[in-house]
Parts: structure tokens; C-alpha cells; sequence
């Protein structure tokens, strides 16, 4: 499981207190026990907080617009202030939780059809697993009661998150892989850890053709010729990949969305210096004589060419015809470790 954390948005004083929302005591509670698990269970708790406009009973600095004492963050949980309905419009947010190497957000809070509502999608279209607390929200009446408001939402919303009632949602973090390489950060590690996830769907996959992996393909050549796709709007890929490759290769979510994001000006270049490094692992990817290749956990190895850091597992599979499958799947893309020149102060 990837590193979690709890979101509870506008869990303020004023939707509490003197109007509280519906079944107000009881969502508070639940709230409570949520970000007490999700402490016990090493789960990062971050606070979003709505600045209401003045007069609202959430304006900053008042009473109302508070996180309700019951709750109160501990020294090192953020609080995060928001303006709108969406938690990561315009705020903190997406850094704090890529500085912790978050990928799943257990969503809790109020109300409903706002926040919790736009929240869940965005989280979902920036590529987080997303589970929401059916039972950990609420709202107040308008045109349909409270209770029906929330039920059609956790209809709508499972399309887009696991919904499940509170007291089921896990945050026991599962153990981090004993990965061993300089420099790597605790993003780095945890897109790791997801991308070891990614590889058992894809392998299962490749043995029994059963489940749905990210990237549903095996031939190396599709994954060169959909980076070129990225630098070069023209490019035509092929139609078919005939030619039966020694070694086959898959490609973790979380590879491919840094590439996507590298400036076009840029980008010819870095995707050209990934290729190269995938076509030299597909010479041998445990290739003892290479300076380049080094096995850094169970399972996982490192591409190091100092400008980028591959990392990937080689594994061999026998498929249901009994053909073993030998393939390359590629993890995490990393930047160059820095080389201090020693002769600079």
C-alpha cells in the first residue's frame, strides 16, 4: 500500500456549532476515530480549513472559522486554508503531499456536495487513490434532505473513489521496500513502493492474462516509440510490433507522469537519454560487468548514469502456455545524483 493520508476538510467549529449539520455529534466522533487510527497507524492527518468571505461564519480569525477543538492538528499535522469548494485550487496542498510521497487520501469532512464532492474528483484526475468515508460526511438540508444528499453523493462519488464506511478504512501502512541507493528522497521510495504494485498487477497479467494493468502492452518498442510520441506531435508509431523481443517491458503509472510533465523545450532530449538507458538494460538488466547496473532491493535494480536513475525489476514469469516471459518493468524514473567537484569550496 502506498503512504496514506487522512484529509479532513472543514471540520470547523461552525459547522458544529450553533448549527450543526446533520447527525453534527455523531460525523464529529466519527472524525475523531479517524484521525486517532490514522495517527496509530503512522498515517500522515492534514487539516483543510475553508476562509470564508467576512461575514461568513467561517471568516479567518473568528470563532467559527477555527478547526473544532475536538480535532485540534498535533505540532506536526498541516492545516491547510482554502477559498474554494476544491482543496488543491490555488493552496498547498499537491506540495505537502508530494514532499510526504502521498498516493492514497482517505476524504472525510463536510460538506457533501461541495467540498467533499469537488475535492474527491480532483484527487482523482491528479491520479491518487482516493477513499472516501461514506459515513464521515455531512451536510444541511436544501431541496433534498441531509441523509439524501449524502447517500446520492456515495453513489455518484464511488466512480471516482472506494467508498466504505469509516470504521473499514485501513491505514496500516504496509512495509516500505528496504530499498538501498544514495540520494533517493521519501517521494522517490514511496513511487517505488506504488510502482512494486503496479509490477505484481502486471505480472499476474502477463501469467494468467487476468486483471487490468496501467499499461496493457509488452513490446519494449511501444514504450520508445510513446516517448518519442511525447517530443514529436508527428511521429506515427507503429501498427503492429512483430518482432518477438528476448526481453519484454511494462511501465509503472508513476514513470510516465514526470515525463509528461517535462517542458517541451526539454523534452527531446531527457526522453532520448531515457530511451537509451532503456535500450541498454535490454541488452542484460542484471548485467554484472556494467557501471551502470546495480541491484538495490529484493527484486528492484538501478540504472545510475549520473544525469537520471532508472529503476526497474527484471523478473521472469512462465505464462499459461508455459512460455516463460521475460521482462523489464520500469518503476520510477529519478534525477542524477549531484557529483560534488572537489576542488570547488
Amino acid at each position: 500500500m502506498t503512504a496514506t493520508a487522512l484529509l479532513l476538510i472543514d471540520a470547523q467549529r461552525n459547522m458544529f456549532e450553533p448549527d450543526p449539520v446533520y447527525q453534527g455529534p455523531e460525523i464529529l466522533a466519527r472524525l475523531q476515530d479517524l484521525a486517532a487510527r490514522a495517527r496509530a497507524g503512522g498515517a500522515l492527518v492534514v487539516f483543510v480549513r475553508n476562509n470564508g468571505r467576512p461575514g461568513d461564519p467561517d471568516q479567518p480569525n473568528t470563532p467559527g472559522w477555527e478547526v473544532h477543538p475536538a480535532l485540534a492538528p498535533a505540532a506536526n499535522e498541516p492545516v491547510i486554508d482554502k477559498r474554494t469548494p476544491d482543496a488543491f485550487y490555488q493552496t498547498r496542498l499537491g506540495g505537502v503531499l508530494a514532499e510526504r510521497g502521498i498516493g492514497r487520501l482517505v476524504i472525510a469532512g463536510m460538506q457533501t456536495e461541495y467540498c467533499i464532492d469537488t475535492t474527491v474528483r480532483r484527487a482523482r484526475s491528479l491520479d491518487y487513490d482516493v477513499v472516501l468515508a461514506a459515513d464521515g460526511h455531512s451536510t444541511y438540508p436544501g431541496g433534498l434532505t441531509a441523509a439524501q444528499i449524502i447517500a446520492h453523493h456515495n453513489g455518484v462519488l464511488a466512480a471516482f473513489a472506494e467508498v466504505r464506511p469509516a470504521d473499514e478504512i485501513d491505514f496500516a501502512a504496509a512495509p516500505a521496500p528496504d530499498i538501498r541507493a544514495e540520494g533517493l528522497t521519501a517521494a522517490d521510495l514511496a513511487a517505488i513502493h506504488t510502482g512494486l504494485d503496479e509490477w505484481r498487477v502486471y505480472e499476474q497479467w502477463l501469467a494468467t492474462g487476468e486483471g487490468h494493468p496501467y499499461w496493457p502492452h509488452t513490446h519494449p518498442a511501444r514504450v520508445s516509440d510513446t516517448l518519442k510520441g511525447l517530443w514529436d506531435t508527428g511521429f506515427k508509431p507503429r501498427a503492429r510490433y512483430t518482432d518477438p523481443p528476448r526481453w519484454e517491458m511494462g511501465v509503472a503509472r508513476a514513470f510516465m507522469q514526470p515525463l509528461e510533465n517535462i517542458p517541451l523545450v526539454f523534452r527531446r532530449a531527457s526522453l532520448q537519454a531515457v530511451i537509451g538507458a532503456m535500450d541498454h538494460l535490454l541488452q542484460n538488466p542484471r548485467n554484472p560487468l556494467s557501471p551502470h547496473i546495480s541491484q538495490i532491493g529484493e527484486h528492484v535494480w538501478l540504472y545510475d548514469a549520473r544525469d537520471l536513475r532508472l529503476v526497474y525489476v527484471p523478473s521472469v514469469v512462465r505464462d499459461k502456455e508455459g512460455r516463460e516471459r521475460h521482462h523489464i518493468f520500469l518503476l520510477w524514473l529519478a534525477p542524477g545524483v549531484q557529483v560534488r567537484n572537489p576542488f570547488l569550496p
